[in-house]
């Protein structure tokens, strides 16, 4: 073996000992307890670790919630909202964004439990990150009747919650130069209302 070699083969064998077997380790944990429903349920939510070098289909790294569990107190009993790990951008977390300020994301009301989820590969580079789009999903307060409010041709930046109006205001991204991915340069955002009863949306609130 010559000393090129000698010093490649260590340099490799040291970063997987560093990196590959350390790293690379997925680690997951329990959040705080959030109440949805007083009267019997709790929302548990997942925290998922990843570190830099990981393997995981999600090009991102630290802490963030990756799922949910209800946890019925009455019955004892609980269940995941998600069969497989995902990346939950907000759910009543003090979260940071590319496009906004440090700030708690409320996310429940008396009837319903909203999520900002990143689920879809929408820039085709094969994993989740930043650039993809975040899509509007909702349950009851029971983790019941999962399903999406928005589709990945839109990018959800802003959700606030107005309950003595009983609306939110939800801040859209439009993928402004059709490239498949949602950054900086994608400029054309726009408002729109969501009724918290019925969930329906109202009109476009835009600059144009």
């Amino acid at each position: 073996m010559t000393t090129k070699t000698f010093i490649l083969t260590t340099f490799i064998l040291t970063t997987n000992l560093i990196y590959g077997q350390g790293s690379s380790k997925i680690t997951r944990e329990f959040g705080s307890p959030i109440i949805s429903d007083s009267s019997s349920t709790f929302i548990i939510p997942t925290v998922y670790n990843a570190g830099l070098f990981s393997s995981s289909k999600l090009a991102l790294w630290g802490d963030f919630y990756s799922n949910v569990i209800f946890y019925n107190f009455k019955t004892d009993s609980s269940k995941k909202l998600f069969e497989k790990d995902t990346y939950i951008v907000s759910l009543n977390k003090v979260n940071y964004s590319y496009y906004s300020d440090r700030k708690p994301g409320k996310s429940l009301t008396a009837n319903f439990v909203f999520y900002r989820i990143m689920n879809i590969d929408r820039n085709k580079n094969g994993h989740i990150d930043s650039e993809d789009p975040a899509i509007l999903y909702v349950t009851d307060t029971h983790g019941n009747n999962l399903k999406s409010l928005t589709g990945d041709n839109e990018n959800i930046v802003g959700f606030d919650i107005y309950e003595k109006q009983n609306i939110a205001l939800v801040k859209m991204q439009r993928d402004f130069n059709n490239d498949g991915n949602f950054n900086s340069k994608d400029t054309d955002y726009y408002y729109v209302k969501l009724d918290l009863d019925t969930l329906v949306f109202g009109k476009k609130i835009e600059l144009k």
